[in-house]
């Protein structure tokens, strides 16, 4: 099976290579764990080698992110600028859909724009996708369960159809929030932990691979820092 780098050498070999080509991956942790800066490893390595890229962002602001990436050395504005790596900031769009609605006196609540199709369209012609965050795809107030796993079903046959490598990004809470709905349909599953080391009081990272198919897996986790230059092996 073909590989795709993830952009972080000791995970690439865990998996043998890297991420199964055209495949989708779902990264769990809990805030601050590191999944951000793993889509931008994943971004900015393979942008460089070439291949078109598509981020989604329902819980960022574009500039946080481009700000992250050029602190950590991996500047993604070059590829943004070029054409190379497409933004769908959906979190922009849903915060200026709910300042209209307010100014109209309907509330804060707003329907969210079906982003189904708007996939569809982007993700024509794109190597790599990374959607961040995965759990705010959908408003979770009156998302019920059918609903998210349906719209991520859609999402992932397309992106799959289209022969995408895809990192989804998701929060422990919401994943939890959501009962894990995404598990089963995902080619892999990466988890992010976060523990106090008892001998420092520091924080202790460590990365598990819980489901990788066509994939020979150690069970060995990879324990790992968040460094100026990105996530490194502890």
């Amino acid at each position: 099976m073909e590989r795709i780098t993830s952009g972080i050498e000791s995970l690439d070999s865990l998996l043998g290579g890297g991420y199964a080509r055209g495949k989708g991956i779902l990264i769990t942790g809990p805030t601050g764990s590191g999944k951000t800066i793993m889509g931008i490893h994943f971004l900015y390595s393979n942008c460089s080698r070439g291949k078109r890229g598509l981020l989604i962002l329902t819980r960022a602001l574009l500039e946080d992110v481009i700000f992250q990436s050029k602190s950590l050395g991996m500047d993604l504005e070059p590829f943004i600028g070029s054409g190379m790596l497409v933004v769908e900031n959906v979190f922009q769009s849903r915060i200026q859909e709910t300042l209209f609605s307010s100014r109209l006196g309907k509330g804060l609540e707003v329907a969210e724009k079906d982003r189904v199709g708007t996939v569809k369209d982007l993700a024509e012609n794109v190597d790599i996708v990374v959607l961040d965050s995965l759990g705010a795809l959908t408003r979770t107030r009156n998302c019920v369960g059918n609903e998210a796993l349906s719209k991520f079903d859609a999402i992932y046959s397309i992106l799959a159809r289209r022969g995408c490598t895809s990192l989804f990004l998701m929060d422990d809470r919401a994943h939890c929030q959501h009962q894990g709905f995404a598990d089963y349909l995902v080619f892999g599953k990466i988890e992010l932990k976060l523990r106090e080391d008892t001998a420092n009081g520091k924080l202790l990272r460590m990365l598990s691979i819980t489901k990788m198919r066509s994939t020979d897996l150690s069970g060995e986790k990879l324990f790992f820092e968040l460094t100026p230059s990105g996530m490194r092996e502890k």
